[in-house]
């Protein structure tokens, strides 16, 4: 029941959840962790920015976070952005058999399994809670400048002849 497209939005959805703390996630970045193309991701994204799971901005420092808690967000919220469930295929087709009861029932404990699932039950929070903060010296973080260079002895013809 479950598609392989839905299983790699829940993947995405997850990732972005544990790098958010440093920022936004770009598409790069998920694209490189999880091995799939950007073309690939953005086809995954706009079903979940449609749905309010994700929020993306553009530009230089932008990409995606998850909209909300993450302790708020049920696997299911994410799955059903992807997946159509029986109810609603009922509704779409006109004189086709209808689904078995089992078919009913096997949706039903997808349904909730996924329901009783957060998206926080997949993050490591422990990561996300002490993020390993580096000293800034200044605001380039530039290394300081070296001390200038003094001539010892006279660099030029013109200095040569100044000091005698």
């Amino acid at each position: 029941m479950i598609s392989n497209r839905t299983i790699n939005a829940l993947d995405v959805c997850v990732v972005i959840a544990e790098l958010q703390h440093k920022g936004r996630v770009s598409t790069t970045t998920l694209s490189n962790r999880l091995n799939l193309s950007v073309s690939n991701l953005e086809s995954i994204l706009k079903p979940l920015k449609d749905h309010h799971i994700v929020s993306a901005n553009k530009g230089p420092g932008g990409g995606y976070n998850i909209q909300g808690d993450i302790a708020l967000v049920s696997m299911w919220d994410i799955a059903s952005a992807f997946e159509n469930t029986l109810e609603q295929q009922d509704n779409e087709s006109d004189g086709l058999s209808a689904p078995a009861s089992y078919e009913w029932g096997l949706e039903q404990v997808v349904i909730d399994t996924l329901s009783q699932f957060v998206l926080a039950d997949f993050v490591d929070l422990t990561a996300v809670e002490t993020p390993v903060e580096t000293p800034i010296q200044n605001r380039f973080k530039l290394k300081p400048l070296a001390p200038p260079l003094i001539p010892k002895a006279p660099n030029s013809v013109f200095q040569l002849f100044m000091t005698v």
